[in-house]
């Protein structure tokens, strides 16, 4: 017999028993513990006696329940283990939700490492300096748009600065890419060996849509 949701408001465990199980058909049922109420679903798949679980009530209320069973059922006339999707789709969210955890941990140790980069100690660079120092910002940007993926390794991306004339340290790159990061132009990924990638307002300096002060206007170029 199907339940009501006054049937279920009334259910208590009986004196005596530790739980007891109360049937809505269709192999659906709530299962009743002092601790609380839990719907269930009954099955066979492959031979075998199985049970997959609904979640609480009235967390999960009578209709919703009702919904997952028909799912369990669609997925058992064709011959899917409903049991085995709910396993793999926890372990996709599982898997996600480490994912985000690594990437959060990442950006955090790529901050760590930006702040702490030595600080050069602040000099008045003359126009010839100021504006060479512009300039290697703008053509950092545009090397990574060149790439075409608007992605390079920060190796990579040193060789390829070098091959255009601006010959400088991996440290003073790396201090340029900080630099670049706090104007929100690139986005860093991985902490070992920095993936340097363009963002919009980045593609924007490089197209003289957008100036930043400190970087070259394409424009001007």
């Amino acid at each position: 017999m199907a339940l009501s949701e006054s049937d279920i408001s009334v259910t208590k465990v009986p004196f005596g028993r530790n739980q007891f199980k109360v049937s809505d058909g269709g192999g659906l049922y709530l299962l009743v513990k002092s601790s609380g109420r839990y719907w269930k679903l009954a099955y066979r798949f492959d031979g075998k006696q199985k049970t997959l679980a609904f979640g609480v009530y009235p967390s999960v209320s009578l209709d919703e329940a009702r919904l997952k069973r028909d799912d369990a059922k669609a997925l058992l006339a064709q011959n899917v283990d409903p049991g085995l999707i709910k396993k793999q789709e926890k372990q996709e969210k599982k898997t996600a939700a480490e994912q985000h955890h690594n990437t959060a941990t990442t950006q955090e140790q790529i901050v760590h490492e930006i702040r702490h980069i030595p600080k050069r100690q602040p000099v008045v660079l003359d126009q010839a300096e100021q504006k060479k120092l512009e300039l290697r910002r703008l053509a950092i940007l545009k090397i990574i748009v060149e790439s075409n993926t608007y992605a390079l390794n920060e190796s990579v991306l040193h060789q390829t600065l070098e091959e255009h004339g601006f010959k400088i340290s991996f440290d003073r790159l790396r201090t340029d890419i900080a630099w670049l990061y706090e104007q929100q132009v690139i986005h860093i990924e991985n902490s070992d060996q920095w993936l340097v990638q363009l963002t919009q307002p980045g593609l924007d300096v490089v197209h003289g849509r957008m100036w930043i002060p400190g970087i070259q206007h394409s424009a001007l170029e």
